[in-house]
């Protein structure tokens, strides 16, 4: 039988570790969901020179183009210890680029069992590797995707539509993209909107219809979700910068 071994949580190896993964943020926050420790790729994002210039800060107060609610949601899982986990998430870079990130937030408990922080982890979706040997085999699916004409379609109906089984189509996407079907075609429809609204003038009503969402609710809701802004307020922000 294998025995229990406590292991202390060490911050500084952590923090070490993921200092070698340039794809990935990594923090730890207090009970204020302040800053205690990040990595080399958030401190790079940041546009700071010295982590030290980041530990004590929220994330509202560092990324402040992400949205107003980022420490709403921080605080959240802190106060209610229920983690967020691969959340599709939008933020920007120091140089001004536009981000798309997987985000997992974890609550941190003392001895006690009371939540004092938070641990996170968001990995940057880079492009795909095209030369990827399953990457062909989904070249079909991403055409539909970013076509005018096939918005409305469902994520099972373009699976029929390009001959692969669900399963199939799922797998694929995790090998190639890191991600689930539906997140691809998320993340397509949100960088398109983001896109319009930074760029044109049609109203929010038209851009939902533009980008694939028949309820402009919806619309609404998933935006937020994703970047922290009300689609009018990402307009009225990008606008602002």
């Amino acid at each position: 039988m294998l025995r229990a071994i406590e292991m202390k949580l060490d911050l500084s190896l952590l923090e070490k570790m993921f200092d070698h993964l340039p794809s990935v943020l990594f923090y730890v926050k207090d009970r204020e969901a302040r800053y205690l420790v990040v990595n080399s790729t958030l401190l790079n994002h940041s546009g700071c020179r010295r982590k030290e210039e980041v530990v004590g800060l929220t994330s509202d107060d560092l990324f402040g183009f992400t949205g107003p609610t980022t420490l709403t949601q921080d605080r959240e899982v802190i106060s209610t210890g229920k983690p967020v986990v691969d959340v599709l998430r939008l933020f920007f870079s120091a140089d001004g680029r536009r981000q798309w990130c997987l985000s997992s937030k974890f609550p941190l408990s003392d001895k006690a069992g009371q939540v004092v922080g938070l641990i996170g982890v968001s990995r940057i979706l880079s492009r795909p590797d095209e030369k990827h040997a399953s990457y062909k085999r989904l070249l079909d699916f991403l055409k539909m995707l970013e076509a005018p004409d096939q918005q409305n379609l469902r994520i099972s109906e373009i699976a029929v539509a390009v001959n692969l089984s669900m399963d199939t189509l799922e797998r694929l996407c995790r090998e190639v993209f890191g991600m689930a079907p539906k997140q691809i075609m998320m993340r397509m429809r949100l960088d398109r909107a983001c896109c319009k609204l930074e760029n044109g003038q049609d109203s929010i009503t038209d851009i939902a219809t533009e980008c694939g969402y028949t309820d402009h609710s919806a619309f609404s809701r998933q935006f937020k979700a994703a970047t922290m802004f009300t689609p009018q307020q990402y307009r009225a922000a990008a606008r602002a910068k």
